[in-house]
């Protein structure tokens, strides 16, 4: 604290002696005695309009516990803080209060986290299950993760046991986005932020407590926030970095090391789980582990603390996010309830000046202007009436109307001067630079409304900046700064921005795997452009859902260039999966009875994110190899190429005579299957539409055999063609799911031509079209409208014919109240919708109910067309959602009306037998 007092009175004590020592006499010292207030000396990190000394009080450290969805109670804590005027200067978190403390010190607002608490997908930022958008990955790897039931990698054939459930990328993008959009951004250090903040972690391998103070905000807070086993730990400076609840959940001697005057811990750990049927999941089991380790901790840190806030959480659980509000609540009262008694502690004793009392009091300004009478008519009773020079000069600063203020004390005349530096008034606002007309004038006349033509505070001048900037956030420039503020003579302010550029691009590898082309064609940053968040996410998941990468990351820092302070670099961090992967799979159900899935396969070649491999599908009446080559993307283009061989061989059981006589003629009455085997090679090439659609065009060599199969196992050949075939496909699929979407649109339209079949010059063509709409209708509930319609020529061979009937395979499609591939034919048309209602509550797994209706036909000619003959199904399906896959049970009834007498109107509605479905696993 700066006391000018006491330093000129020890001088004037020193030159009283040197006169006795030397004798020599000295004249008369100076009667008048300049006296200043013992001011704060942190630096001052937040935006402000002018600099402003401040009055001196002990400095306040806060520990902010872990707890899960307790630790939100922590947001009504500041809230509460925020209020009553409790300043907060260092923030040392764990776990949640990581996440919190982080969010806060880079300049959140209580309201704004609040506000985040009730927006953010809790549920969805913890989930263990698969972080990839289905919707938004490449069709071929769509397709090849629909089908396979477990992934499992390997290095060099060595086989990686996972060390996670999950790698933690919704996470990852959350904390990342909450970062990079925050009004502040560390300069390489946190202590560079508004509050003082660090992050405790554990160093999974050697348990040893680390402090995060520097780097990444958002990779410290997700570090200290990694529960291990649920998610995968984060890599830095050589450490595997997890939950800091390990080790400190309540970091209050943290705050040693910040040398804080006055410390508060906020204790949100909760209560733990009573009875083991209450431990139903991984993470409940994760956080009673986490419970019981830090239940050791707490009795030293708790005494380190000046006072300690436990908000009345009524034994809530650490997983349940149910209800945000009450968990804010119960902060905010606890905090109100402590406010005062926190104020009284932290307010720093002044030192004690010369009593004035019998003084003449004057106050002098810096120059005569009718603004500052205001600011006299505020203080006027604080000097009038002060007796202590040094109590009055502290409270003069607490109004928070000056930038400096000190006293001339004439001893002799017994008269006090006050020199107040009041803020000056402001005219008006002009703002320079910046994204060209990123933010409307009446806008920054809204953000600085408070301060123009008005009395305003040094607080009231810092949150006119950062409305400034949270302008420039809620359109999406998350790198726009304030480079300097100036008061003109006219009492213009004037405020220069940074333009909000990146200052480059820095990209690292934890395997150095992909090559950079392949990260660079996903990034859609233009440095030369002022960064727009969207930007950053649409960059974030390109690269992500490639499937090159285990976790992505970005995340501004200091690009250390001298042009600009604020400049900032975006740093891409990627942690690469090793590409080769096992791919397994298993399925029954009541037609196909158990069936096998393996697929190997390189998914980076070359680090090109190019795909080669093969997979391979066995079972009782089908099996099917395939070698397949495929590139998502060619170089930086958005041109795509895929190839592969294949071998499919599939049973039918014959279920329509009519048909099995016109194919098998006199053997049909003997068949019980009949089999399709087709072997060849395909070709495409097109160009992607989004990441998820395509526009190709395919080339087709293939051997195609048709064979029945009588009651002795007897196979009877019947067909054998040879074929080429040429073909074009547009493809979207949108879905989030492919067996119970709640979101997404499903599109394909094909056309393919056979110029010749063998040597009969016949030529054989194909247009089919399908089209799916999810309209989910409320939170639980999904409408599924659905369309299939195809038409063949005369001459398509069976391999190549529509089979419509069952609940939707490879082989049939579907048609709910008939068995699979009950209609074969060369035309076909079919439409039907669906009602989907997933409850909140669970039947040992996640359950869905479905109700069916689709009507449709097969017509072997297309001059047999007709509406009237019509097939409508019905039916009603649950399904659970199983580690092996979804389970699928339905119950159906196909319906004809049927003319009674041929050619008359009335007609009589026959029912076929009620049919059951049932599968487990997913359909490959």
């Amino acid at each position: 604290m700066l006391n000018v007092r006491k330093l000129l009175s020890s001088a004037a004590l020193a030159a009283a002696l040197l006169s006795i020592v030397t004798g020599t006499a000295l004249a008369a010292p100076s009667p008048t005695t300049t006296l200043y207030p013992d001011t704060l000396r942190l630096p001052m990190h937040r935006l402000a309009l002018f600099h402003a000394m401040r009055p001196a009080r002990k400095t306040v450290g806060l520990a902010l516990s872990g707890g899960g969805a307790n630790g939100i109670s922590q947001i009504g804590v500041l809230k509460a803080f925020e209020e009553e005027g409790v300043p907060i200067d260092f923030i040392a978190g764990t776990s949640m209060g990581a996440i919190i403390g982080g969010l806060y010190s880079s300049g959140y607002t209580p309201a704004e986290l609040e506000k985040l608490a009730h927006t953010l997908q809790w549920q969805s930022i913890l989930s263990i299950n698969d972080d990839y958008s289905r919707s938004n990955i490449f069709l071929e790897q769509q397709r090849i993760r629909d089908r396979a039931t477990i992934a499992i990698r390997f290095d060099k054939l060595k086989l990686l046991i996972p060390k996670s459930l999950s790698s933690s990328q919704a996470m990852t993008e959350t904390l990342d986005q909450l970062a990079l959009n925050s009004i502040y951004k560390a300069d390489g250090n946190f202590s560079t932020l508004p509050v003082n903040y660090r992050a405790i972690s554990t160093d999974l391998v050697s348990g040893v407590r680390i402090t995060l103070t520097s780097g990444s905000l958002s990779e410290a807070m997700r570090a200290s926030s990694t529960i291990p086993i649920l998610f995968e730990p984060v890599r830095r400076d050589g450490y595997q970095l997890v939950d800091g609840g390990l080790v400190a959940n309540l970091p209050v001697d943290e705050l040693d090391s910040v040398n804080a005057e006055y410390k508060i811990a906020v204790d949100t750990h909760g209560s733990m789980y009573s009875t083991s049927s209450e431990l139903d999941l991984p993470w409940k089991a994760a956080d009673q582990a986490m419970s019981i380790l830090t239940k050791l901790q707490y009795p030293a840190q708790l005494q380190k603390a000046d006072i300690v806030i436990t908000p009345d959480l009524d034994k809530h659980k650490a997983t349940d996010f149910s209800d945000i509000q009450a968990l804010v609540d119960a902060g905010y009262a606890k905090g109100k309830f402590l406010a005062a008694t926190i104020k009284r502690s932290i307010e720093q004793k002044t030192s004690r000046g010369p009593s004035i009392a019998g003084y003449s009091k004057t106050v002098l300004f810096p120059k005569e202007s009718p603004e500052f009478r205001e600011h006299y008519l505020i203080v006027s009773g604080i000097i009038r009436n002060a007796t202590d020079p040094s109590q009055a000069l502290h409270e003069l600063l607490e109004t928070d109307l000056f930038t400096s203020v000190h006293a001339e004390l004439d001893h002799h005349r017994k008269k006090a001067v006050f020199h107040l530096d009041p803020l000056p008034g402001i005219k008006k606002v002009l703002v320079t630079g910046g994204p060209d007309k990123a933010v409307t004038p009446e806008a920054i006349t809204t953000a600085f409304k408070p301060v123009t033509a008005s009395l305003y505070t040094n607080r009231a001048g810092s949150r006119a900046l950062e409305s400034l900037i949270k302008q420039y956030r809620d359109r999406g420039f998350s790198l726009v700064a304030i480079e300097s503020t100036s008061l003109d003579d006219n009492g213009t302010l004037l405020i220069n921005l940074s333009s909000g550029k990146p200052d480059g691009i820095a990209i690292d590898q934890s395997r150095n795997i992909t090559g950079i082309t392949a990260i660079k064609r996903e990034i859609k940053i233009d440095t030369t452009k002022a960064l727009r968040m969207e930007k950053a996410i649409e960059s974030v998941d390109n690269l992500y859902e490639t499937g090159s990468f285990n976790r992505v990351s970005i995340s501004p820092e200091s690009s250390g260039t001298s042009d600009s302070k604020n400049n900032s670099r975006l740093r891409f961090t990627l942690e690469e999966k090793p590409s080769s992967v096992l791919r397994l799979g298993v399925r029954y159900d009541e037609t196909n009875n158990a069936q096998i899935l393996l697929d190997v396969r390189n998914e980076n070649v070359g680090g090109t994110t190019s795909s080669v491999g093969g997979w391979l599908k066995a079972g009782r009446q089908n099996s099917l190899m395939n070698l397949e080559f495929s590139i998502p993307r060619i170089g930086p283009s958005h041109l795509t190429l895929s190839s592969r061989l294949f071998y499919d061989q599939h049973l039918f059981e014959i279920h329509n005579l009519e048909f099995s006589r016109e194919f098998f003629g006199a053997h049909s009455n003997d068949l019980n299957y009949y089999g399709i085997q087709k072997y060849g090679i395909n070709t495409a090439f097109g160009a992607r539409i989004r990441k998820n659609g395509q526009l190709m065009v395919d080339l087709t060599l293939q051997n195609s055999l048709s064979y029945a199969a009588q009651r002795g196992g007897t196979l009877l050949k019947t067909e054998s063609t040879d074929m080429l075939s040429f073909g074009t496909q547009f493809t979207l699929d949108s879905r989030n799911n492919t067996l119970i979407p709640s979101s997404g649109n499903y599109t394909n339209l094909r056309y393919s031509v056979t110029p010749s079949l063998q040597e009969r010059g016949d030529v054989a063509w194909q247009i089919s079209g399908a089209h799916e709409a999810n309209i989910p209708l409320r939170d639980n509930t999904t409408l599924q409208l659905s369309a299939l319609i195809g038409l063949s020529s005369s001459y398509t061979p069976l391999s190549e014919k529509f089979f419509l009937g069952g609940p939707g395979t490879t082989y049939s499609r579907r048609f709910i109240g008939l068995r699979e591939n009950d209609l074969p034919g060369n035309n076909m048309a079919s439409a039907g919708i669906h009602i989907r209602y997933k409850p909140s509550f669970v039947l040992l797994f996640p359950t869905s109910f479905i109700l069916h209706y689709n009507a449709g036909n097969v017509w072997e000619s297309r001059s047999d067309i007709d509406l009237s003959s019509l097939i409508h199904g019905a039916g009603t399906s649950m399904i659970w959602e199983t580690p092996l896959g979804p389970a699928r049970f339905t119950l159906s009834k196909a319906f004809a009306f049927l003319e009674t007498v041929p050619g008359s109107v009335p007609s009589s509605l026959r029912f076929s037998d009620t049919l059951f479905y049932f599968s487990l696993g997913h359909d490959f």
